[in-house]
């Protein structure tokens, strides 16, 4: 409450009492009774909540009511515009009126400008601050001021300085309004010159070159966007300036914020512009031009002296130091930091005393502590300086306040109506009674995200400190989704003519987290059959087991790629597997929990026949039997919607004749992907794989054994199958037959418009060596494209509309440079 509504409730309450004494001529010893209770405009809130809030019941004694209370009591429904309280004579005692004016309720919420924030990103920031507004409630002035202020923030960041953001209701109805937000962001201030006044160790031109503001160039400026004049940015170049100061043993450097002169260089032309735009409800346009100056005050040099750490017991000394050391290190040289060489004691006996590497220090060394579950941890720098031979010294003294450790009393899940409580326990790596400590809880959070079917991302974990004990109550709130998926999809290709098929697929079987896939597809061309599943954990245990049955048949029919190439094959096969995390033995390792090690074996039979190509020879019953062993290290925060993380794997497939193979093989793929963001929006993804096939038989691998790169999987652009090694067959035909050696690579830059949608650029690089010729004896085939994303509630993975072209096609290539494809999935 503020402090216009305290007055406002002081005077009328004033006024009752007033009425109730003078006007009535109440006195002392006889007190009057309530006998009727009336209250006027109220349309939406009903008469029994108006009376329960209040407390008022008829037979109370007015001297002993507290209208003030009730007033605020009131006010903090959030209801009402404006609350009055009367007394009047009535018969035997005396009437409370309660008259009230009501808010309207909220029916719809609209935003009209900020075309240059973009609304957008006014929606996820209101949503990111819990400051949403809710349909079907009343109007609350206070969430309105909240958005406001979070709209101005945004327009700050943008270089916009003073923005217009008006406010006003439209009404809808009858107690009904539609809340308005009119948005004008006014002009840009741009920076045409930056100084600075008293800098003596750095010249002008060093100084401009530490901060990330510039002066604006008319090439570079559109483009970075480092010349507008932003609060945040001046305050971040504060910062380095001080950094590069204190690097220099300045540790009393004082940097004011800078003074700021704005001309306005609009011209009379632009001014009638804005003039129309401004009656057209519009944003105007300013050409606004700013001078910064900053004042510094550099202060003397000092040099490091003794370090001394006090009240320490967990950790020695060597710890502190050592910590030190490294953020020494790595304000020193950013190629020692990148290698991570181990810092060495200086043999100078003058070394400048870095407050910067200091502060970066304590927060490594808090960050341990914490990790250790000592999160009330404290310490206190103070410094004493000192002269030697006319070089000032400074000691420092660490005052230590570890605290105790924190174990974990509770761990308690919420949102998981179908979820098993055991599926959300075992992904999450701590346990009750485990030490607290903030790394692993970090990735224990990294866990559950990864699982898909509960989201965790809207909400941020709960950790209470339990009163008068050194636990903590840990509360996780997600969201389940994308557990279940019902697919049914038809459509013609040129290829495989007319088809219906029908997919259902759940990540979470019975809330158990299994994953079972049942899947059928039916053509003119091509019928598909397949069942899998996947139990994460057998009997509760920490070992996975997959299984998956198939069957299907395609018909490559000469009125679709010619008498040549016409064949049809038929496979059915039948693999198990199993799987479980190096953390089952390295327990103590990190790592460990992302690091998955897996067992399988296949069994497939092939058979193609009407083969008319040299290249598709009729092969009967061709058996392939293989063991295979991976290792995959993946700390990629969510497969369809990855925002950070790395992946590294290797496979490696053995098909000897041991077991029962008829053309015995081996095959090894390396894989390394990695997702890393800058800001909220923008993602950037890079993945590289190589693969290679071994024919360890006399009778060589057949086609269908072969990689065969394309597609949206691999390098977009390209069809399926459509990138490899040419041959020509003995008429002379050319066939990509793909090849035993493979290499793709993926570059994607993602910008997330919003949580359900995405525009993707990338750019794919890939192709297939036949067996004799080496890698990279043949160009990479190269594509570049863009893609819009979109992520529906049917399913986790996202629908893609992907338009690609083709840098360096084939000659002979008859699909064309430029390509349309819709997908539903991710290519890695």
């Amino acid at each position: 409450m503020n402090w216009s509504q305290r007055l406002k409730i002081s005077f009328k309450v004033g006024l009752i009492l007033f009425a109730v004494t003078a006007g009535n001529n109440i006195k002392a010893q006889d007190p009057d009774t309530i006998t009727a209770i009336e209250i006027r405009g109220i349309s939406k809130v009903s008469r029994e909540t108006v009376l329960f809030r209040s407390g008022l019941k008829v037979g109370d004694e007015l001297r002993t009511i507290d209208f003030s209370n009730i007033l605020q009591v009131l006010w903090e429904m959030k209801a009402f515009d404006d609350i009055k309280i009367n007394v009047e004579d009535a018969e035997q005692g005396k009437k409370v009126i309660i008259i009230v004016t009501e808010r309207p309720i909220i029916k719809e919420i609209d935003y009209r400008g900020g075309t240059e924030i973009g609304l957008t990103s006014i929606k996820d920031k209101v949503k990111d601050k819990k400051a949403e507004i809710r349909i079907d409630a009343p109007y609350d002035p206070d969430a309105v001021r909240k958005i406001k202020d979070i709209i101005v923030d945004l327009a700050s960041e943008k270089g916009f300085r003073s923005p217009s953001i008006e406010v006003s209701l439209e009404p809808m109805g009858p107690g009904l309004a539609r809340l308005l937000f009119d948005i004008k962001e006014g002009g840009k201030n741009r920076i045409y010159q930056i100084k600075f006044t008293g800098n003596q160790v750095f010249s002008e031109k060093q100084l401009r070159s530490i901060i990330k503001t510039s002066e604006y160039n008319w090439f570079l400026s559109p483009i970075t966007s480092k010349d507008l004049l932003i609060d945040k940015s001046i305050d971040e170049d504060i910062e380095l300036l001080k950094k590069a100061y204190w690097r220099k043993g300045y540790k009393d450097v004082f940097i004011s914020k800078p003074d700021i002169r704005t001309e306005d260089f609009t011209t009379e032309k632009a001014r009638l512009k804005n003039t129309r735009l401004v009656a057209e409800g519009r944003s105007p346009s300013y050409d606004l031009r700013s001078i910064l100056n900053f004042q510094i005050v550099e202060g003397e040099p000092f040099y490091e002296g003794d370090l001394k750490i006090e009240g320490n017991k967990v950790f020695t000394e060597v710890f502190y130091t050592d910590k030190y050391g490294i953020a020494k290190r790595d304000n020193s040289s950013i190629i020692a930091k990148f290698l991570d060489l181990k810092p060495t004691q200086s043999t100078r006996k003058k070394v400048y005393f870095d407050l910067g590497a200091l502060n970066e220090a304590l927060d490594k060394i808090r960050e341990g502590y914490s990790n250790a579950g000592y999160i009330l941890y404290r310490a206190e720098p103070s410094f004493t300086t000192r002269v030697v031979d006319g070089n000032n010294f400074v000691d420092t003294t660490l005052k230590v306040e570890e605290g105790e450790r924190f174990t974990i009393r509770d761990i308690v899940f919420v949102g998981n109506d179908s979820t098993k409580d055991k599926v959300l326990r075992r992904a999450f790596l701590l346990r009750e009674g485990d030490t607290f400590g903030r790394e692993i809880f970090k990735d224990s959070m990294l866990r559950l995200s990864q699982l898909t079917f509960f989201d965790i991302k809207e909400s941020e974990p709960k950790v209470e400190i339990v009163p008068d004990k050194n636990q903590v109550d840990l509360t996780i709130k997600g969201v389940e989704s994308g557990i279940n998926e019902l697919l049914f999809n038809g459509g013609y290709g040129e290829l495989y003519g007319f088809s219906l098929g029908m997919s259902f697929a759940t990540k979470n079987l019975n809330g158990n987290g299994d994953a079972l896939q049942l899947s059928v597809n039916s053509g003119q061309f091509q019928k598909a059959l397949s069942v899998s599943l996947l139990q994460p954990y057998v009997a509760d245990l920490p070992y996975s087991l997959s299984t998956s049955i198939f069957s299907n048949s395609t018909d490559y029919d000469a009125s679709r790629v010619g008498a040549a190439n016409a064949y049809s094959q038929a496979t059915k096969g039948i693999s198990i597997g199993t799987g479980a995390r190096l953390s089952n033995f390295f327990k103590d390792k990190q790592w460990a929990y992302f690091t998955e090690i897996s067992l399988g074996y296949s069994w497939r039979v092939v058979e193609i026949s009407g083969g008319q190509n040299y290249y598709f020879r009729n092969a009967n019953n061709e058996l392939t039997s293989d063991v295979s062993v991976s290792i995959s290290f993946n700390t990629v925060d969510n497969p369809y919607k990855p925002t950070e993380g790395t992946k590294l794997s290797y496979s490696y497939s053995y098909g000897g004749w041991q077991f029962g193979g008829d053309r015995a093989n081996q095959r090894s793929n390396y894989e390394f992907v990695n997702y890393f963001s800058l800001g909220e929006r923008n993602i950037f993804g890079f993945n590289m794989a190589y693969g290679h096939i071994q024919d360890l038989s006399s009778r060589g691998l057949l086609l269908y054994n072969f990689f065969r790169p394309g597609g949206e999987n691999s390098i977009r652009g390209y069809r399926y199958g459509q990138v490899g090694s040419l041959e020509f067959d003995p008429n002379g035909y050319p066939v990509v037959v793909g090849g035993n050696k493979q290499f793709v690579a993926n570059f994607e830059y993602a910008f997330k418009v919003a949580d359900a949608f995405r525009f993707v650029i990338f750019y794919d690089a890939g192709n297939a060596w036949a067996p004799g010729k080496r890698v990279f004896s043949e160009a990479l085939r190269q594509s570049i494209g863009a893609e819009l994303r979109f992520f529906l509630p049917i399913s986790p993975a996202p629908m893609r509309l992907i338009w690609s072209t083709k840098l360096n096609p084939y000659a002979y290539d008859v699909y064309g440079k430029n390509d349309f494809q819709f997908s539903i999935g991710t290519t890695f």
